[in-house]
Formats: C-alpha cells, sequence, structure tokens
C-alpha cells in the first residue's frame, strides 16, 4: 500500500486543512475549508493557498504508484475567479507519465465553477 494516500503527521497539508478525498492510478482529488489565514488582505483567497494544493496533489498522484520518488520542479498556476469562502475542490490527473518526469494538471473549483489551473511538472530524485 502507499504512504501517498493521506496527509498524516506535522506537514504543511495538515496546518493548512488540506483534505484527501480520493487517490488512484492517475487520479487525485481533495478539498480545502476557506479560513481567515488563507486569504490575502484584500479577502481573497492567496495565490499561493492554490499553488501549494496543486502541488500537493499532484506530488501525491506522481508518487502514488511507487515506481520512484517524483518532486515537483515547476508549477505554473493561473488564476480564473476570485474565491472569498467556502470550500475549494481540487482534481489532479496526468497528462504525461514518463520514466524521468511527470506532467500534471490540477483544476480547482469553488461552487462547481473553475477558479484555478495548475500544471506541474515533478522530476524522478530517485
Amino acid at each position: 500500500m502507499s504512504k501517498f494516500t493521506n496527509f498524516e503527521g506535522d506537514n504543511l497539508d495538515n496546518y493548512l486543512g488540506h483534505e484527501m478525498i480520493e487517490i488512484k492510478e492517475n487520479y487525485v482529488k481533495s478539498k480545502i475549508n476557506v479560513k481567515d489565514h488563507h486569504k490575502q488582505p484584500m479577502g481573497l483567497v492567496h495565490g499561493g493557498l492554490y499553488s501549494t494544493l496543486a502541488e500537493t496533489i499532484c506530488s501525491y498522484g506522481a508518487n502514488f504508484l511507487g515506481k520512484g520518488t517524483f518532486v515537483g520542479v515547476n508549477n505554473n498556476t493561473d488564476f480564473l475567479l476570485s474565491v472569498q469562502g467556502g470550500e475549494i475542490y481540487c482534481i489532479a490527473e496526468p497528462i504525461k507519465i514518463g520514466r524521468s518526469y511527470q506532467l500534471w494538471e490540477c483544476k480547482m473549483y469553488h461552487d462547481e465553477k473553475l477558479c484555478a489551473v495548475s500544471k506541474v511538472r515533478l522530476s524522478k530524485i530517485k
């Protein structure tokens, strides 16, 4: 069984309140309940939160099958819709799985509307 099935332990995702919903081959789904500490001074969800959510579930997806250790080396996030509260759901799926790198896409939704999209490239380090 893969150790990449939840966010157990003392880590950033537990601190933020990021929750794993489902993980399986080529698919990861998670969510976060937006709190005040997730927001920038203007009252909107901070862009860094979206990037963090995407990097996490793309990394978990890349490492889930146990075919090496993959770490993020590039994260490009586009913000499409401002969010002030509620829940953000994240769904990540691979675009390309190679021997030495993987490219994943994470789509994030608020009230069933697409609010951000990230592409995360991961390299195999061992």
